[in-house]
């Protein structure tokens, strides 16, 4: 039997990269977006059999209830996205990331549906001493309203769901990469963007760290855990990506001006407004699911750097491709 499952904010950037994935694998994939960052991430999938999108929010109950008695399982991607982002718009935040998670958990459960995976952040570590690593058990440290409601909705899941749902909470690395609903205001693809039209790329912060993963993985790793046996992933946290992607930021900006565009220059401009840094230790998701990184820094930015050499987006500076 063909599984059906529900991608909240499955417009999004890392939403449509993971409905690419799991519709690549068979699945009945079902999206909710109110389409707040375009519709560019469901336009290319209309069409694909499987493939049905619901216009919506996930703050209205009976459209999100009626979703849920069709799936069997439930991605929660909907969201808020970023600092600049939630700060912009905190009442918004809010009535997303808490509210309408508070009431996408109770339908999930009520429901009794198999298995629930939410999205949280690494970036809730926040401001960590990156002489040491930080795993699933080191204390929290948010910075951001974006990463405190992504923390307090880990805490409300853990206390107000079913013991028969399975629920999986991942903080996934910052991502990078092409996507059917692009951004450009991530640090590896910004850099790539920068280096392209301006041929100079000025880092602030250069010293600080940050773990990195290409955005596709995320379909793979909720095939995994959809697919894995309960007792390795229920009621799970697992830090998402790989202990050797930790990466400073002026690393990011050396690959790309001593692999690929030697005549870029790199400006150190002091320190960055943002001072998360935080090093990531991913030993649990490595060895417990055996998961490990399908494609390196460098060939993303690979992909990256052809696609703005040939310009597949007519202005990468157009505020659709941020999140703010």
């Amino acid at each position: 039997m063909r599984k059906k499952v529900l991608i909240t904010g499955g417009a999004g950037y890392v939403g449509s990269a993971t409905t690419r994935h799991l519709l690549s694998l068979n699945y009945e994939v079902f999206v909710i977006d109110n389409l707040l960052q375009g519709s560019e991430g469901v336009t290319c999938f209309m069409g694909y059999p499987t493939y049905k999108f619901i216009k919506g929010d996930i703050n209205d109950y009976d459209l999100v209830e009626e979703l849920i008695k069709k799936v069997d399982y439930v991605v929660h991607l909907a969201a808020i996205v970023g600092e600049g982002a939630c700060k912009k718009e905190p009442d918004l935040t809010r009535k997303t990331n808490i509210d309408g998670t508070k009431k996408l958990i109770d339908l999930c459960s009520k429901n009794k549906i198999e298995r629930f995976i939410f999205f949280s952040t690494c970036s809730s570590y926040g401001v960590q001493d990156t002489n040491k690593m930080a795993n699933e058990e080191t204390q929290l440290n948010p910075v951001s309203l974006y990463a405190e409601s992504k923390i307090s909705m880990e805490e409300y899941l853990k206390k107000n769901y079913d013991p028969e749902l399975a629920f999986t909470i991942l903080r996934p690395s910052t991502v990078h990469g092409l996507a059917p609903r692009m951004r450009f205001d991530l640090i590896v693809n910004h850099l790539c963007k920068d280096a392209i039209l301006y041929d100079k790329l000025e880092i602030f912060g250069g010293n600080l760290w940050r773990p990195l993963m290409w955005v596709g993985e995320v379909g793979r790793i909720v095939d995994i855990i959809l697919k894995s046996e309960s007792k390795l992933i229920k009621n799970e946290i697992f830090n998402l990506g790989n202990t050797n992607a930790n990466m400073k930021k002026r690393e990011i900006a050396e690959i790309i001006k001593n692999k690929f565009l030697p005549n870029v220059n790199l400006e150190y401009s002091g320190e960055d407004q943002d001072l998360r840094s935080y090093k990531v230790d991913f030993t649990k998701i490595e060895t417990k699911l055996n998961f490990k990184l399908e494609k390196s820094i460098e060939e993303a930015i690979d992909e990256l750097l052809l696609s703005l050499k040939n310009k597949m987006y007519s202005d990468p500076e157009n505020k659709k491709y941020r999140n703010h």
